[in-house]
Parts: C-alpha cells; sequence; structure tokens
C-alpha cells in the first residue's frame, strides 16, 4: 500500500506503510555508529526488505517541481539579453549600463562610473574541451568592459575546443529542462571561435548543408535531414581570446616532489616553485571555468592546487564555475591537510545534476559518448560539502534557482551551473569595484540577500 504524506522541502513524499519506522531505525543506526562502520542487519531484516526501502528513499531523495515540465522552460533571464546585445556589437557605454544594472540589480551594490584602472589582470583557467557558454563568455566580457584584462590559461597552452552544443542553440538541461544555451547565448559563443575553430565550423555547416540538398533531391522526409548550423557572424576581437593562451605549465612548473626523487631534491623544489609562486602576483584573482571538460582538466590537477593554494592564503579573489568549482572543492593546505574550503559557503551541482545521464561526458560534435553512461564522473555537491566541513559555512542551493552564485569571506566565489559565470562575475565586480564583503548568496535573477548559517538555502554536513 503506498501513501503520500507533507515534507516541508520536498512537496510530496511518497511512502509505505511502515517505511517511517524504518527512516526512524536507519537513522538510529547511523547516529549509533559515530562514524564507525554502520551496521545495517539492525535495520533490515531481510533483501527484500532492504530493497524496498532504498527504492523509496530513492524516489524522495531530491526536491521535485510540483508538476512535470516536459517543455524546455525558457526563463527569460537577463543573461540572454546581455549576451544577444554582446553579440549585436551594441555599444560599448550601453554594453556597460547593462553591467552595472545587473550588479545594482542583484547584489545592491552601484558600480557605475567605476572601472579597474590600475592594470588589473585575471586569470581564466578553460578546460581544454566544454562549452563556449557564459560560463566563459559573459564572465571574460564583464570583466572585460569593466577595464580588466583577462587572460585565458589552459594545461599546456592549446586551443580549447568547444563541444558543439554550446555553440547551436537549443540547449536544455537534464535535471530541469531549462534552457540554458539559448539563441543569444550561442550566438556569442560562435564569435569566440578561434579562426582555425571557424574553419572547423563552416566544414561542418556545408557537410550538413550538402546533407540536407541531397536527401532533398532523393524526395526523403525532413526527418532523414541533417540540421544546418547557424551561419557565422563576420569575425572580431572576440576570436582572438582563445586563440594562444597561457600554459599552466609554463605558470607552475611543478606542484610537490616525487617519492622517486628522493630526499635531496626537497631544497631544489622549494627553490624553483617559489619565483613560480611568487610571479602570480601579477594576477587579481583567477576563475575556474566550468563544463564537462573541467572535470578530466581541474580534477586531481596538482599545479591547480598550488596556485589555489597561494591565492587563497594570500588574499587573491578565486572563482568556480560550475564544474570548474572541482578544483576549490579539492584544494588542501600542504602543511596540514585542511581544505582550504573549510568553514566557507559554496554551491555547485547538486543531487538533481550530478547523478543524471548525459550530463558530462560528450563527444566534440555535440554527441553523448555510447560507451559509458554520460553520467559526471564527479559528485560535487558531496565533495564541496565534504570541504567545507560540519562547522561554518555551508553547501548552498535551492530547486529551480537560475541564477545562482555565491560569495564566501569576500574572497571565494562560486557558481552553480552554465549560466552563472555571468553572476560569478556580478559578484566580483560588486567586491572589486563596490566593496561588497562577507557572504551573499545570489538566487534567481532579481537581488540576492545576505548569507547566514541560518539561510534556508544552506545544508549543513553531519558526520
Amino acid at each position: 500500500m503506498r501513501e503520500r504524506t507533507a515534507m516541508t522541502g520536498f512537496g510530496n513524499r511518497v511512502t509505505y506503510e511502515g517505511m517511517g519506522a524504518l527512516d526512524e531505525k536507519a537513522r538510529q543506526a547511523i547516529a549509533n555508529a559515530r562514524s564507525k562502520r554502520v551496521d545495517w542487519s539492525q535495520v533490515y531484516g531481510s533483501y527484500a526488505q532492504a530493497a524496498q526501502h532504498t527504492a523509496y528513499a530513492a524516489a524522495n531523495r531530491v526536491p521535485l517541481f510540483p508538476k512535470p515540465q516536459p517543455a524546455p522552460l525558457d526563463r527569460g533571464l537577463r543573461i540572454d539579453r546581455l549576451a544577444m546585445a554582446l553579440a549585436d556589437g551594441t555599444a560599448r557605454e550601453d554594453v556597460i549600463s547593462m553591467i552595472d544594472e545587473d550588479v545594482l540589480t542583484r547584489t545592491g551594490v552601484d558600480i557605475r562610473g567605476k572601472f579597474f584602472a590600475n592594470g588589473e589582470t585575471f586569470g581564466a583557467r578553460i578546460p581544454v574541451s566544454g562549452y563556449m557558454s557564459p560560463e566563459m563568455t559573459l564572465f571574460v566580457l564583464k570583466l572585460m568592459m569593466k577595464g580588466a584584462s583577462v587572460v585565458p590559461i589552459t594545461e599546456h597552452g592549446e586551443e580549447p575546443v568547444p563541444y558543439g552544443i554550446s555553440v547551436v542553440a537549443p540547449f536544455a538541461d537534464q535535471a530541469l529542462n531549462a534552457l540554458q544555451i539559448t539563441e543569444g547565448i550561442a550566438r556569442l559563443g560562435r564569435q569566440f571561435l578561434t579562426p582555425a575553430q571557424r574553419d572547423r565550423y563552416n566544414a561542418a555547416r556545408n557537410a550538413a548543408i550538402r546533407q540536407r540538398d541531397e536527401a532533398s533531391a532523393a524526395g526523403s522526409g525532413p526527418a532523414t535531414r541533417s540540421a544546418v548550423p547557424p551561419e557565422l557572424d563576420p569575425i572580431n576581437d572576440y576570436a582572438r581570446f582563445l586563440e594562444k593562451p597561457l600554459s599552466l605549465r609554463d605558470l607552475v612548473r611543478d606542484s610537490y616532489p616525487r617519492p622517486k626523487q628522493g630526499e635531496a631534491v626537497r631544497d631544489d623544489f622549494a627553490a624553483r616553485l617559489q619565483p613560480d609562486l611568487e610571479a602570480l602576483a601579477r594576477f587579481t584573482g583567477m576563475g575556474w571555468v566550468g563544463g564537462g571538460g573541467a572535470v578530466d582538466d581541474f580534477g586531481n590537477n596538482t599545479r591547480d592546487w598550488m596556485l589555489l593554494e597561494a591565492f587563497i592564503k594570500g588574499g587573491k579573489l578565486v572563482a568556480g564555475i560550475c564544474y570548474g568549482a572541482i578544483a576549490l572543492a579539492q584544494v588542501k593546505d600542504s602543511l596540514t591537510g585542511a581544505y582550504l574550503l573549510q568553514g566557507h559557503f559554496a554551491t555547485g551541482h547538486g543531487d538533481a545534476d550530478n547523478y543524471t545521464e548525459n550530463t558530462a561526458t560528450m563527444n566534440l560534435d555535440g554527441t553523448y559518448r555510447v560507451a559509458i553512461s554520460g553520467a559526471a564522473p564527479i559528485h560535487l555537491s558531496d565533495m564541496l560539502k565534504q570541504a567545507i566541513g560540519t562547522g561554518e559555512g555551508g553547501y548552498v542551493m535551492e530547486l529551480g534557482q537560475a541564477p545562482m552564485a555565491v560569495l564566501s569571506g569576500g574572497q571565494i566565489i562560486t557558481g552553480n551551473t552554465v549560466e552563472d559565470g555571468d553572476t560569478a562575475a556580478d559578484l566580483l565586480l560588486a567586491s572589486q569595484l563596490g566593496g561588497l564583503t562577507g557572504n551573499y548568496f545570489i538566487a534567481g535573477d532579481g537581488r540576492g540577500r545576505v548569507l547566514t548559517k541560518d539561510d534556508p538555502a544552506v545544508q549543513h554536513v553531519t558526520r
């Protein structure tokens, strides 16, 4: 027998007779273990009982919308209007007014008439493969329009390769069915294609046109004809941004010694690493851009760790956008092993995104890899929770809110998903040009709020 009961934050929760008692036994077993091994035989009397309880607990695991959303939802966000204005070549002063309005609307901080004017330079760590989306384009352009210099950095200084879906609209995310790549966003992304990438794009477009024409001449129906990607705009300055990135391996030549090198190497190693880290003082801050490629590029990247450790300890601003936050979730203090995100607030993909197939593992032509599930190989929200710990701070999430970004301690910025290169830039500008400090949460396209540990969007970690 099934029945439904209300549960705050989750709407209707599906249950069965006796489930409540098992819920309590499971919670008590975990509490009694006190971080030791859980004796599940004290909860379940049979495999069938464990299977049923597991199935129903999984059905209640994540918040759901009250009604299904079968059609992609266009939320009409400010981000698309700004992307289209930039792609249209709107006058610089008008674009700056739009950026200032975004910052004022979302943070309450007025940066009108304020610009970076002292040679401030920000780094943008770009995955070698990923999205030409607002995670990168609007993060970069908002800073540049306000006077900063932005330098792209890839692992070896190579040109990154964009996923096809990031330059051809529409694309809806797999969890919320919300449009993330709209035509304005895709068009701006296409303008960031380098000359070599434009050649490959046009070759693919011409092949699609030929296939369409051949299918039409043969009398085939529309379903058998290839979709033709949009024509590119004339090349502009954006196309040069990713053409010659800096190499991370030139900036940080090594991270820490290998055991095989022996004890004698320590002095020489420290003497080599110190000037590399000192030279990074040229950067005011740095952002790690997301997309599926970030999981591969930034995960366990010890050079990123060394850079981040020096930046966080040295008071420089850092940002992790979407899966780019994996770098923040992993970096630790080299002396004690403590996570540097400890006690902070942060957001990133949650349960509703991380388990879903077809979110991160994608071929360069935009198709999903057929040999594997398509699910992201990491659970970012759990990694962030582990790094934040059980004391201050917390993991921040509100279902269906976009955009969503967090400033923690006036220094560490995290953005939840594709749209949030835009909002991460807003928090950076509000902090650097407008004096925003402390903890702040942008949730939705209106005014955000000061973030406290008692905020309903904060999820605390228990051990």
